[in-house]
This record gives structure tokens, C-alpha cells and sequence, in this order.
């Protein structure tokens, strides 16, 4: 399956990346970042770092979008640590690509039509600027993996708002209006699979990926101070392009607020008909197995 992943590293994209790279059924073409849980020039060179970290330098980073359609977005330090990530990692060697994320989303999608999927793992800046740039993406694309709203489950940023939606309602807006067919993995589920400290074989291993996900890991339960669960919301969105059979689906057409009330950012679904496939549920302890069988 030929996939470009839209990123804005952030602690759980760089385990939904292990996960990516170490996928015998995902072609990387690259990676577009976005800014989000950091600012885009941290999430570009975060992407860079964890690329070379897991030997995969050759993936080609395109930055994107540093702003939201409107105003400017509102940075995850809290919850993602200084920089983006709780782990420090060497400086990159590689550099990122001189091009536009953006271009490259249509560049991409158009060379590769009907066999190209879209992963989605930030604010949807990018893809929103795509789509308004070349239409004809919806007919190119296979499919728009996302990760992100709160349908029937609050939200993490404010009552009814998940994050990257949040960051760019507007964005949000544009693409699930697109008629793209689109999976999303929203809060619904990402709250069913988390890490604890109890999960101990998370903690451990050797190899590159298992090393970058437990210091990952450990960093993040260390920084909150107590015993949390670490919900694995990018991973499943992968693991939902991979293996969709992991999560139950429900047709809808999904709309977004985007006025400036307390409502800003909320997802709703119509279920019955429409372009999108909301996960309704997950199955967790074997949604879980599967990522931890990715770090190798």
C-alpha cells in the first residue's frame, strides 16, 4: 500500500511512525509535516530525527503548513514535552525537501491515482489546502486515514473539542465536505487502547523501535507524575489503514463547528449515509498486540 503520512511529531506520531516503518504493507513515499503538537519547524526536524533514528533516512519531508486557516494553533509543549517529543534524539543530517507539503500531497496523489491512502495524523491544514488546490484529489486518493474529532465522547481540549480538530476546525470542515472517502479514528477509540506502566513488555527490547517507544513512553509517564494512561491515537491510525478489521465502522456524514463559540471544533456525525467511516469501537487488547508487533 502506498501511503504519504500528514505529521506533526508529537510523542504519539513517532510510535505511529515505528509502527509505519516497520510495516512490510506501507511504501512510504514521505512524509508532509504540519504544524500542531509543536511548531513546524520542530515537528519537520522532529520527523527528520526519527527517520534517521530508525534508518530510514532515505524518506523524503516536505514541510507544510505552519498556521491553521485562521489564527494561529495551539501548541501541545503540556502534553508532548519541550520540543515536541519526551526524548532528546541527535540532530538530523538529512534535510528536509525544498518543496511544498502541499504540492507534494497532489504531486503524489495524482502519480499514483486510485492506490494512494492519505494518513493524517495532525491538524488538517495540509490536506485542506490540497484538496482546495486540486479537487480532483477526492477521485485520485484510495482513502484519508484521520485521526481526530470526539463524535460521542467529549473532547481533550475542551468539553466537546479533540485536538486536531481543534487546531483547525476550518481545515476539518473543508475535508470531511470533500466527498473524499475518508476513515476516522477519533477519541471514540483512542480512549479503549492506552499504555500504563502495568503494560511492561511496551518497556522493553532492543531494537530501534523498541528503544524510541519505551524512552518515548517513560518520558511521558514521567513528565505527567502519575499514573495515567497513555492513549495510542496516531498508532491506531495506522494500525486502521493496515488492519481495518481491528475496529467496528459506521457510515456518516460528519460536520465540524467552526463558529468561535465553546463549541469551536466539535465533530458531529449524521450516521446512515455518507463519505465517512467513523470507528465506532476497537477491538484493544488485539488492536495493542499488533502495534507492539510493529517496533521490531
Amino acid at each position: 500500500m502506498k501511503v504519504v503520512i500528514d505529521t506533526d511529531p508529537g510523542t504519539d506520531d513517532a510510535i505511529a511512525l515505528v509502527v509505519a516503518l516497520n510495516s512490510p504493507r506501507l511504501d512510504i513515499l514521505g512524509l508532509t509535516t504540519v504544524g500542531g503538537n509543536a511548531r513546524l519547524s520542530q515537528t519537520t526536524r522532529n520527523a527528520l530525527r526519527i527517520l534517521e533514528f530508525m534508518g530510514r533516512p532515505e524518506v523524503p519531508v516536505y514541510p507544510g503548513s505552519s498556521r491553521p486557516f485562521k489564527g494561529r494553533f495551539e501548541y501541545a509543549y503540556g502534553f508532548h514535552g519541550p520540543g515536541g517529543l519526551t526524548v532528546r534524539l541527535p540532530l538530523p543530517k538529512t534535510k528536509a525537501q525544498t518543496g511544498s507539503g502541499v504540492d507534494f500531497i497532489i504531486e503524489a496523489a495524482r502519480a499514483n491515482r486510485g492506490d494512494l491512502t492519505l494518513i493524517a495524523l495532525g491538524p488538517l491544514t495540509n490536506v485542506a489546502k490540497a484538496l482546495k488546490r486540486e479537487p480532483l484529489i477526492v477521485e485520485w486518493l484510495n482513502e484519508i486515514v484521520v485521526m481526530g474529532g470526539a463524535v460521542d465522547v467529549p473532547g481533550n481540549v475542551t468539553p466537546h473539542a479533540e485536538f486536531n480538530i481543534f487546531d483547525d476546525p476550518e481545515a476539518a470542515r473543508t475535508v470531511f465536505g470533500s466527498g473524499a472517502s475518508i476513515r476516522l479514528i477519533g477519541l471514540d477509540v483512542c480512549r479503549k487502547a492506552g499504555v500504563t506502566r502495568a503494560d511492561e513488555d511496551w518497556f522493553r527490547g532492543d531494537s530501534q523501535g523498541e528503544r524510541l517507544v519505551s524512552r518515548i513512553l517513560k518520558g511521558w509517564l514521567k513528565m505527567r507524575g502519575r499514573d495515567e494512561a497513555y492513549s495510542l491515537c496516531d498508532p491506531l491510525a495506522v494500525a486502521a489503514a493496515i488492519r481495518p478489521e481491528l475496529f467496528t465502522f459506521a457510515r456518516a456524514n460528519v460536520s465540524v463547528e467552526t463558529d468561535d463559540s465553546s463549541r469551536r471544533g466539535k465533530t458531529s456525525a449524521g450516521y446512515g449515509m455518507g463519505n465517512v467511516m467513523v470507528a465506532t469501537d476497537v477491538r484493544a487488547g488485539e488492536a495493542k498486540a499488533f502495534l507492539r508487533s510493529m517496533f521490531t
